[in-house]
């Protein structure tokens, strides 16, 4: 489940990246009324599949930013 979820998440993520961009470059052209529906909310909803895209891929942040140590090597008893 996980790998589909970000089979689709992914490319979502894409379009909505690519989305703010043009909105925030083309921001004069856009009118007052359209500009929260056609750049905050889908930020909005960028920000969550960011969320989610996070969770999905955890163990492998974890791996990257959090490697485990080695633990220290404990005296011998004689």
């Amino acid at each position: 489940m996980q790998k589909t979820a970000l089979k689709i998440i992914n490319p979502l993520m894409l379009l909505l990246m690519l989305g703010q961009v043009t909105t925030a470059l083309l921001r004069e052209k856009i009118s007052d009324d359209l500009f929260p529906k056609v750049h905050i909310f889908p930020g909005y909803l960028l920000a969550l599949l960011v969320v989610l895209h996070l969770i999905f891929n955890w163990s492998w942040v974890k791996a990257q930013f959090f490697p485990k140590r080695a633990k220290a090597a404990t005296p011998a008893t004689k």
